[in-house]
């Protein structure tokens, strides 16, 4: 087995951008993805250059915050203030798909402008499932940067199979459960304890980090993040890994 241990939402504080890095550091987090649009992204980017962490993942986003283009250049997905709808859900059907395409890829070269390397392609809140034109819309940009992309169609039935059908590298599994707002360790060892003897590549994402005020203004996720850094820092559960076999890797290894 395989595991890629990733943390979302690199950069939507900086609290939570060292705490990442903690863990990436000297826990059980394998690769992160950032959130572009954050104010904080460009200070968190400097921050893992200078960790010594060179490659991560982009967190493709349309349900939080604002945009990276202007509003006006993107209508179709954004509300009256010019911010983006909080759900998938709630983003028009009638969307854009060529408005969409361009903030996306916005995202991806403000990304790559900050001296980071791309490794794969993620997304918040997992719009890429939102519909069928939508997962078109992420699978051609991991082609044209040539880079792995989260298996969200292992979400949906529905898609299930695009990816790999498409070319796109991915892991195996993808590991999580909706209703479980925090990792619990008797989960996670339970999906090691399923896949250790196999040769897949696993993913458990999750949303590590430290929580502050501003986190408490701006997310529904706040004391969670600070449990799931605990389980990735606990040395029993590394030691665990390690006892099993379990290979480490992060995204720039598939």
């Amino acid at each position: 087995m395989k595991l890629i241990v990733n943390a979302d939402d690199y950069g939507i504080t900086m609290r939570v951008s060292e705490g990442i890095l903690h863990g990436m550091k000297q826990g059980l987090i394998t690769d992160t993805s950032a959130l572009v649009n954050s104010v904080h992204f460009e200070k968190s980017s400097v921050m893992a250059l200078e960790a010594g962490i060179t490659a991560m993942g982009v967190h493709l986003n349309l349900t939080f915050m604002a945009p990276v283009l202007e509003a006006s250049a993107v209508q179709s997905i954004v509300d009256e203030s010019g911010r983006f709808y909080r759900k998938p859900g709630l983003i028009p059907a009638s969307y854009d798909p060529g408005e969409v395409r361009t903030e996306l890829k916005a995202q991806i070269e403000k990304f790559l402008a900050s001296g980071l390397k791309l490794n794969h392609l993620d997304t918040h809140h997992g719009v890429s499932i939102k519909d069928t034109q939508m997962l078109d819309l992420v699978m051609e940009l991991a082609r044209e940067y040539n880079v792995p992309t989260r298996r969200d169609d292992l979400l949906s039935g529905q898609f299930e199979g695009k990816l790999a059908d498409a070319g796109i590298r991915s892991t195996d599994r993808l590991c999580g459960d909706p209703a479980m707002p925090s990792l619990q360790e008797s989960w996670f060892r339970s999906v090691l304890e399923q896949y250790k003897d196999t040769e897949y590549i696993v993913e458990i994402a999750g949303h590590p980090g430290y929580a502050d005020e501003e986190l408490r203004n701006i997310s529904s996720l706040v004391d969670e993040r600070e449990h799931d850094l605990a389980l990735l820092m606990n040395p029993a559960l590394k030691e665990y890994v390690t006892e099993q076999g379990i290979q480490l890797i992060s995204y720039s290894q598939l």
